[in-house]
């Protein structure tokens, strides 16, 4: 949520919070389905919108574990054109988000209360909002409700809000029943209705639905209630109206039935900045960028609001020839959406009701027509397979509401064209970027790397207690699956499982009775036999996979040691008085570990064949440094840093340079390991008595939850 009216805002009632975090709240903005958003204020003093669960959902595992991950990955949006996601956690017992403050109306409320937008900022509207589906598709994010009340028109132009976080309670397990769309009707695409697969294609349609209603003052797919939305959407063709000759085949085309015909957010943009004639171009942005004065102006006044609307005619896009029109629909308030259909933040805003997105006033439509469609979809209840919509007959709302006209003043133009200039610049130089950038910064050439198909490895706790007691087995999961299937188990405790370099013999250490074995069997869990005693700890798996290395007991200090699994030949590696665990070998044929020589746990290296050889620092920040893991060309090292309750996953180059975060959720993340082609990392995120294993690209997109609902696992590794 970005920054309403002064006037919207509602001051706090006992039982709103005063503090959340290092945030003091101020204000109540709004209230949705998933909780309340606030105005508050950073120890500077600076203002941020906090957004809070409402706590039925803050005590759902699988919601919290999603929310913080789509809160995690908007924090990696690029900021132009979006509010920024400054930072998430837990206080009082409830989630929040913080993001930046914006000033300004929300798109919803300007054309609601002045009219359709002028083709200059209307066209500014298409940019920004182009703009900002490349930032947060480019981080592996689906907005999934983009629609005008989630666009902001700020100074600086639009920015989009709320991006990613709808997909949260799509997941909610105690919350979510199944089937149910997570959208608003009026902006959803067809295959959100039927429940196929959501992609980056929604948010183009809506795109083009957004584009459309801020050209004509009115959702392409008329009014009605969300059942006659929704089968419109499916079914019948958009209305259209009067868009700009530039604009209109691109709306179009973003409002195809069919997904993979529309355009992608890239393909919009550079259609916009650079795809039309010059003439065009310099006609389209030649007016006002300009949101309406703020409250405080003096000057302002409906008349000015109103020349900011005005411009020359627009291109009327063509529409399909309607069957039989029913009446006009009544100009009545709109009753307010159906919070089934839209879990997202603010609804609505206090001191603003009823405005709601303009797209819910009562079907004109047959009585037949709408019972039999309302019947399907009651009927139907949006599950799968996708339901067999009623075809919808020719339909018409009326005229939009239009701007009134006027002149703009030459201030106005200076200023205006100054704005759009740097609107049009920042735009211009994301795409450069974006389009030019290194290929392994975010996306190569290929697109971003799919999941990896291969099963994983995990820790199974059959009973709670860890790590003060441990009750599990070893076994194989399939991410998407609802549970692992076991290698092998007992009465002992079977973990920290490490694949050999060809995936077909699984180490793993086995605990009970005060005791540590160093264990090898099959990749199927059988012919499992013991290897050595150990002083605790994960095994690791020389490149050959003839050795093994391990943590071993020398006196009063564990050292690294390493075994042949043939003949069982050892080797001491170290003899120093340290502490130091976690030791992992390279395809490269180098030793990492962690240990506190220099009082503080660091990341060194070793020549595995040259014992008691001299160590090599890696990590020289004095920051805490754990859980190293080679990828598997041996070129980067994964690992954990920082205090273990507030630790994150990093890489760095093998030499120790390159060092930065790959999660930024601050949430006790640890145990980090590669995919076998080095694009994903597997990690742990949450208390150690309630792990969530998550995954990630190498390049910190696509940040997801792996553990299925009601499972617990830990210690994973990619097979």
């Amino acid at each position: 949520m970005g920054g309403p009216r002064a006037s919207s805002l509602r001051e706090l009632r006992p039982e709103d919070p005063t503090r959340i975090g290092r945030y003091r709240i101020e204000a109540k903005i709004g209230e949705g389905g998933m909780g309340a958003v606030y105005l508050g204020r950073d120890p500077d003093g600076r203002p941020v919108a906090v957004k809070v669960v409402r706590s039925a959902l803050s005590d759902d595992r699988t919601f919290l574990a999603r929310f913080h991950d789509e809160a995690a990955n908007a924090q990696r949006v690029a900021s132009f054109c979006t509010a920024q996601v400054l930072e998430h956690g837990e206080d009082l017992g409830l989630a929040y988000m913080v993001t930046e403050y914006i000033e300004g109306p929300s798109l919803l409320e300007h054309v609601t209360e002045n009219g359709a937008l002028s083709p200059g900022m209307l066209h500014g509207v298409a940019v920004g909002v182009a703009a900002a589906l490349v930032a947060i598709h480019s981080a592996g994010l689906v907005h999934r409700d983009l629609k005008p009340s989630n666009v902001l028109l700020s100074i600086s132009g639009p920015r989009v809000i709320d991006f990613g976080i709808a997909r949260a309670l799509d997941v909610a397990s105690a919350h979510t029943r199944t089937g149910q769309v997570v959208g608003t009707p009026g902006w959803i695409a067809p295959e959100q209705i039927t429940t196929q697969q959501v992609t980056p294609a929604v948010d183009v349609f809506a795109w083009g639905c957004l584009v459309a209603f801020a050209a004509n003052g009115r959702n392409p797919f008329g009014q009605g209630p969300f059942q006659l939305m929704a089968a419109r959407a499916v079914h019948a063709e958009p209305e259209l109206g009067e868009l700009p000759r530039s604009l209109a085949p691109l709306v179009q085309s973003a409002l195809r039935k069919d997904p993979e015909q529309r355009p992608d957010a890239r393909d919009l943009l550079l259609a916009l900045v650079g795809g039309a004639a010059e003439a065009d171009v310099t006609t389209e942005l030649g007016e006002a960028w300009a949101s309406p004065p703020p409250p405080d102006d003096p000057g302002a006044t409906s008349r000015d609001v109103t020349a900011r609307s005005a411009g020359p005619p627009p291109v009327t896009a063509a529409a399909p020839p309607a069957a039989s029109p029913p009446p006009a629909a009544s100009p009545s308030p709109a009753p307010a959406p159906v919070t089934d259909l839209a879990p997202d933040w603010p609804l609505e805003r206090p001191a603003q009701e009823p405005k709601t997105e303009p797209a819910y006033e009562r079907s004109t439509a047959p009585a037949a027509e709408q019972q039999f469609a309302e019947q399907q979809f009651a009927e139907q209840q949006f599950a799968a397979p996708p339901p067999v919509l009623p075809p919808v007959p020719g339909w018409t709302d009326g005229p939009g509401r239009r701007g009134g006209r006027g002149g703009l003043s030459r201030r106005t133009v200076l200023i205006a064209s100054a704005m759009v200039g740097v609107l049009v610049a920042g735009v211009v130089a994301g795409g450069i970027y974006y389009f030019n950038r290194p290929s392994g910064e975010a996306e190569n050439k290929a697109g971003p790397a799919a999941f990896p198909s291969a099963p994983m490895l995990v820790r199974i706790d059959n009973e709670a207690g860890w790590p003060k007691s441990c009750h599990a087995d070893i076994g194989v999961y399939r991410p998407g699956e609802p549970a692992a299937t076991k290698l092998i188990g007992g009465d002992r405790c079977e973990m920290l499982p490490e694949p050999s370099p060809d995936r077909s013999r699984i180490a793993f250490t086995r605990t009970g009775g005060g005791e540590s074995e160093a264990w090898v069997m099959n990749a199927d869990g059988s012919g499992a036999q013991k290897v050595t005693d150990i002083a605790g700890g994960r095994l690791t798996w020389s490149p050959d996979g003839e050795r093994l290395a391990y943590m071993g007991k020398a006196g009063d200090t564990r050292q690294i040691f390493t075994i042949t699994l043939q003949g069982h030949e050892v080797t001491q590696l170290t003899d120093d008085d340290s502490p130091k665990d976690d030791p992992m070998w390279s395809s490269t044929n180098k030793l990492v570990f962690w240990s506190e020589q220099d009082d503080v746990l660091q990341l060194y290296t070793l020549d595995p064949d040259r014992p008691r050889s001299a160590w090599t620092r890696l990590t020289k920040d004095g920051v805490r440094a754990n859980d190293p893991e080679w990828s598997p060309d041996g070129s980067k090292i994964a690992y954990t840093r920082g205090p273990a309750d507030r630790s994150t996953i990093w890489v760095m180059n093998a030499d120790g340079s390159g060092g930065h975060a790959l999660t930024t959720g601050g949430l006790h993340d640890m145990d980090p390991a590669w995919s076998a082609d080095g694009r994903w990392l597997c990690y742990v995120r949450g208390e150690l008595s309630d792990p969530v294993i998550r995954a990630v690209r190498a390049d910190g997109t696509g940040d997801r939850v792996i553990t299925p609902a009601g499972r617990t696992f830990g210690h994973p590794t990619w097979m």
